[in-house]
């Protein structure tokens, strides 16, 4: 056969270089979806499984498919040679960006039950996102040698279709109308599996809805009316839809009468700091001290992550916040408080301000040059150690007529959980944490080890609070310094089949330690559920402010005998109801609002009969949890 393909050739050889693909995503995706559990399920969800397996690869290889014969397209119009150079490195590239845009599907899911999405693009855009992830040198290089292998498997695959075409011709045993006959059976399977999702979801069917869970940004088909009108018995849905207007927070000018003798604050916050780490074996120092103080022993972030973790404590206000303070650049209101009463104020963060944007939301009223960060890519262990010296340095040379805030943030137990020598407490453990070649089986069988990383690295930070408390019990400052510490969210080990924090909001991921010192409490363990929006009405009192509490906070007021009955959760796409009898996730997003997560108070999987039950129970209380969401928000006014 003539080495120079005709336009013809050339288009099928780009066919045949693109089913090629299809069956390279095929094996990404084959271990993302659960056969055997759909199988389980009985043969229409099983089926269904099959069909969205084959089906979607397809649909999101569309893309790379249309670029690339559009501009094979206008380059033969222009030329009909030398058209090489222009669409075969575009083939490569395209499809070689779709491969690993699955692949890291995939490898989110299979680590922390996630996909890409907002989060994950705002960790990648802003400055110190990439930096908070703590991969090491290893893992870094092994995602370069990743994608480069993409690229040049899609180069290989492209090499090796042109090869054969050129060697061989057209497989005689490929029907003439073959690659038409696949893009029919594709639309008649893709068009079937939305329309059973949406008959599904419809009468109540919830297998299939909770396998799209799984399946990347799944777009299901919604056809209740429909179905209505042709007699199928529809399942009634509840949609619940956060407030929308201008931010109106707080709602009046905070009036504030500066105490007498006005008390120093030092607010202690440790990522990834989960409930059940604070005990006498693993923080003796903190435990020890925890014995005085305040503590609150079934205490909730305000969410799965850092961003919400502190933004809650911080504002008292929930998660859902976040997006209009951000717009505003809408300071924390303490910080206000604290200006007004002339504190002297000194931050530290192991990790960075910039991210999440805490220089822009909460601290965004705060002089830069009292915002310390620690550049240089020291292990976290090295720079808690390092800012607690600046920190202790800062109140040791004070001025000894003001008051002083001082906050730190620490950083040992962040993935890859860091730690020295002398920290450690369990073994074995893992050496390193390669988070790209680490596969769902790998994980599974090493998380005891990544768990004793983690128990270390609590162990050395309970050093560093340690070094804290006995700075300020020797220099006698405890008689008039409140010391808060908790952590900015949870860490899960696969105890509800995730790792990590950001994707679930399981006990794990959002339970976490509160203790609060303040001079002259008799020492108490609160057992009622508590918030970290607590933390602000606690505190405000102490500092002078006067207005009612429900002007600058959705939270309780703990130490004056308030109690809660549900806390609110909240992460980018969702917000979290849970009270004694249930918690409830109710997605925010397009893609997944027909989804509402319901389970027992920690975590319990029920039957879909019992989510039913328990959902439509506490639908009032779904629907004064919304409405308390927007409390802060100024509905706009049509002209």
């Amino acid at each position: 056969m003539s080495r120079l393909l005709t336009v013809p050739q050339l288009r099928r050889v780009l066919a045949y270089f693109f089913l090629l693909t299809y069956v390279v995503l095929l094996g990404i995706t084959w271990d993302g979806i659960d056969f055997a559990w759909a199988r389980s399920e009985g043969a229409l969800t099983f089926g269904f499984a099959v069909a969205v397996w084959l089906t979607y690869g397809l649909i999101y290889l569309l893309p790379a498919l249309l670029i690339t014969g559009l501009v094979e397209k206008l380059v033969h119009r222009q030329r009909e040679h030398g058209h090489k150079a222009v669409f075969y490195p575009l083939a490569v590239l395209s499809t070689g960006i779709t491969t690993l845009f699955f692949y890291a599907n995939a490898k989110l899911y299979t680590l922390y039950g996630m996909f890409i999405n907002s989060f994950v693009i705002n960790l990648v855009s802003t400055p110190g996102g990439l930096e908070s992830l703590g991969a090491s040198t290893a893992s870094k290089l092994t995602f370069v040698a990743i994608a480069a292998a993409f690229l040049l498997l899609q180069a290989l695959l492209l090499a090796a279709t042109l090869y054969a075409y050129r060697r061989f011709g057209e497989p005689n045993w490929i029907p003439r109308r073959f690659f038409t006959g696949l893009l029919i059976l594709f639309a008649v399977t893709t068009v079937g599996e939305r329309l059973v999702y949406a008959y599904t979801t419809a009468t109540g069917v919830t297998s299939i809805s909770s396998l799209t869970l799984k399946v990347p940004y799944y777009l299901g088909l919604s056809a209740r009316g429909v179905l209505h009108r042709l007699g199928v018995k529809v399942k009634r849905s509840q949609t619940f839809q956060l407030a929308q207007g201008n931010l109106n927070y707080p709602l009046h000018p905070l009036e504030v009468t500066t105490p007498a003798a006005p008390l120093n604050i030092v607010w202690l916050v440790s990522e990834s700091w989960r409930a059940d780490t604070l005990d006498a074996e693993i923080m003796p120092h903190t435990w020890a001290f925890a014995q005085n103080a305040q503590r609150f022993t079934h205490n909730y972030s305000g969410g799965n992550g850092t961003r919400v973790g502190m933004f809650t404590m911080f504002t008292g206000i929930p998660g859902s916040y976040w997006f209009p303070v951000l717009a505003e650049r809408k300071g924390a209101p303490l910080i206000d408080v604290l200006k007004s009463q002339n504190y002297q104020m000194s931050f530290y963060t192991s990790a960075k301000f910039s991210y999440p944007e805490f220089d822009a939301t909460i601290f965004s009223q705060v002089p830069t040059e009292q915002l310390h960060e620690i550049a240089g890519g020291a292990p976290g262990w090295e720079k808690d150690q390092q800012n607690v010296a600046h920190l202790l340095k800062f109140i040791d040379t004070r001025d000894k007529h003001r008051p002083f805030f001082t906050f730190m943030f620490f950083e040992s137990p962040h993935a890859r959980y860091y730690f020295p020598p002398e920290s450690v407490i369990r073994t074995p453990y893992l050496d390193d944490i390669n988070y790209f070649t680490l596969s769902k089986s790998e994980l599974a069988s090493q998380i005891h080890l990544i768990k004793n990383r983690y128990l270390n690295s609590v162990h050395h930070l309970d050093s560093q609070f340690g070094r804290v408390f006995d700075y300020l019990k020797q220099h006698d400052l405890l008689k008039n310094t409140v010391v808060l510490m908790l952590g900015d969210h949870g860490e899960e080990f696969l105890e509800n089949g995730r790792w990590g924090h950001n994707s679930a909001f399981t006990d794990q991921q959002t339970r976490t330690p509160l203790v609060l010192w303040v001079p002259g409490m008799k020492p108490s363990v609160y057992e009622g559920m508590s918030n970290h929006m607590d933390v602000i009405p606690m505190l405000m009192p102490m500092l002078g402010v006067k207005n009612p509490q429900q002007d600058y906070t959705t939270g309780f007021n703990l130490l004056a005998g308030e109690t809660r009955d549900h806390a609110v959760i909240a992460e980018w796409s969702s917000t979290g109801y849970i009270d004694r009898d249930a918690k409830i996730t109710l997605p925010l997003s397009v893609v997944a609002a027909q989804h509402p997560l319901v389970t027992g108070p920690h975590d319990e999987v029920l039957s879909p009969q019992e989510q039913d039950a328990l959902f439509a129970r506490k639908a009032k209380n779904l629907a004064a949890m919304l409405e308390e969401l927007g409390r802060y928000l100024k509905k706009t006014q049509a002209k």
